[in-house]
């Protein structure tokens, strides 16, 4: 397994933040081999049962995932995927094979009438969230009111989802690759991700109401009286809160997470996309890494110290739609841990003007890519042709810092034209937006550098913002060549 790109240092472990007491590791490939032997069936077999149940939204990153070995044939795909699923396993996908399958999959990808019920404007712009125990609730319109609700549904049993299926079967086998991670705790109380939720979808429809005309026909949304992020910030701050935001990048899981049982405890499988950089190393071969998960972190502290933090993010997700998050992940040690280096933060932090001015953007990408997305009926609210979450939390860095430190950046050109036209349109039609705010945009979207190819001009950049955008402790030993963990893969 020397040429696994997953594979995972003997070095992790040592330090009491890796966290290994409470998540012990197994890498991908031996619990893909362990788990196959386990139930006395073939790769080919085994992985057909897997991929059988995973929506396509799932399919690709994991398809991207498997060792070489491992890939399956293009014959037992879905139809419609067999042309990209013979391309992936082939080997590692590259920048310009990821921006190629982000534009491409809008046309390969079935029309589906379920995606027209709920479209990226309308995510965007809902004045409901929905609840753990599966109650939809307005969304509320002061912080008193917020608690009400967190305070309600809390009250009421809490339903965790629960694979099923194929998933179920093997799960309940025992000692056998479980498609999540079991024996975890969260980030943060029940209380607290449910807040975060609701934060989330608050900020969501404060943004919508810079669109010239609300969806429906609605009135402009307010929380607290007040009708936009930054009026909401300048609150929340003379009201005593810490409010500060931070540009993150981490190792990508696109959602999935896997652990094994063995003997009376879980092991952990650390999952990642690796890829092929296009760029060389001091002995001239192409480096390799793992794609990053990135976003803008925003933090909203109480006066309270006995108070949670409110932990949010934006970006361009998978969930259909550009905007804010609730920041509400497992621990992961290996992969997500803000304290321990796994979480890289490559610049400042951004306060009060700086913060606020982030949220303006924020709010104006929200109505251009949403707008974008739904008009052109977009799969997935434009994930990936509109830019992956690593392209529009670089379009946030680079028009408040003047640069960028992530890759890889695959926005193409066709679709930045598509976001300028889409951005003048709704000018023209009355958008609500700061003139210095659409310049920045528009500033962005023009000088966002381009992974795809690189030449003598741009490939120490590229190659700068690659290092910066690694974690600083991973177990990863690709990451670890990376960020001087190590001097060679060990």
């Amino acid at each position: 397994m020397a040429d696994d790109p997953l594979r995972l240092s003997p070095e992790w472990g040592h330090r009491v933040e890796d966290g290994t007491d409470l998540a012990p590791l197994l890498a991908f490939d031996q619990a893909l081999e362990l788990s196959s032997l386990r139930r006395g069936i073939n790769r080919d077999a085994f992985l057909k049962d897997l991929l059988s149940d995973l929506h396509h939204q799932q399919l690709i990153p994991l398809l991207l995932m498997l060792p070489r070995r491992w890939k399956l044939r293009q014959a037992n795909l879905p139809d419609h995927l067999r042309t990209i699923g013979g391309l992936l396993e082939t080997g590692l996908i590259s920048p310009l094979l990821l921006a190629t399958l982000a534009d491409d999959l809008q046309h390969l990808l079935p029309k589906s009438p379920k995606r027209q019920q709920r479209r990226a404007i309308d995510r965007w712009s809902e004045r409901q969230v929905a609840l753990n125990d599966h109650r939809t609730v307005p969304l509320p319109e002061s912080l008193d009111e917020l608690e009400t609700i967190v305070a309600t549904d809390l009250a009421g049993p809490v339903e965790t989802s629960k694979p099923s299926g194929t998933l179920t079967k093997i799960s309940a086998l025992g000692n056998t690759l479980c498609w999540r991670n079991e024996g975890l705790s969260s980030l943060q109380s029940e209380r607290a991700r449910q807040r975060n939720r609701v934060m989330a979808q608050v900020l969501n429809a404060l943004g919508s109401n810079r669109l010239p005309s609300m969806p429906g026909g609605s009135t402009p949304f307010q929380f607290c009286g007040i009708s936009s992020g930054r009026a909401l910030l300048q609150q929340l701050r003379a009201r005593g809160w810490q409010c500060r935001g931070r540009i993150r990048a981490s190792v990508a899981s696109f959602g999935l997470g896997a652990s094994t049982h063995n003997s009376d405890h879980w092991q952990q499988v650390p999952l990642a996309v690796p890829y092929r950089t296009g760029l060389l190393d001091a002995d001239g071969e192409e480096i390799r890494a793992l794609l990053p998960h990135c976003s803008l972190e925003m933090e909203l502290k109480p006066p309270s110290p006995e108070a949670d933090t409110v932990l949010l993010q934006y970006y361009q997700g998978t969930e259909g739609l550009n905007g804010w998050a609730a920041l509400n992940d497992q621990h992961r040690p290996w992969q997500n841990d803000r304290n321990n280096g796994t979480v890289a933060y490559p610049t400042g932090e951004l306060h009060d003007q700086s913060l606020e001015e982030a949220l303006d953007l924020c709010e104006l990408m929200g109505a251009v890519h949403n707008s974008e997305a739904q008009l052109s009926d977009l799969h997935g609210g434009g994930y990936g042709a509109l830019g992956f979450c690593i392209d529009s939390t670089a379009l946030v860095e680079l028009a408040i810092t003047g640069t960028t430190s992530l890759f890889p950046l695959t926005l193409g050109d066709l679709w930045r034209q598509r976001l300028l036209h889409q951005l003048q349109q709704l000018l023209d039609a009355g958008l609500q937006a700061p003139e210095h705010c659409v310049g920045r945009y528009r500033n962005s979207l023009e000088q966002l550098p381009q992974d795809l190819f690189h030449s003598n001009a741009s490939r120490s950049d590229a190659q700068r913002r690659l290092r910066l955008s690694q974690p600083r402790h991973s177990p990863f030993a690709l990451v670890r060549a990376l960020n001087g963990e190590t001097s060679r893969m060990t």
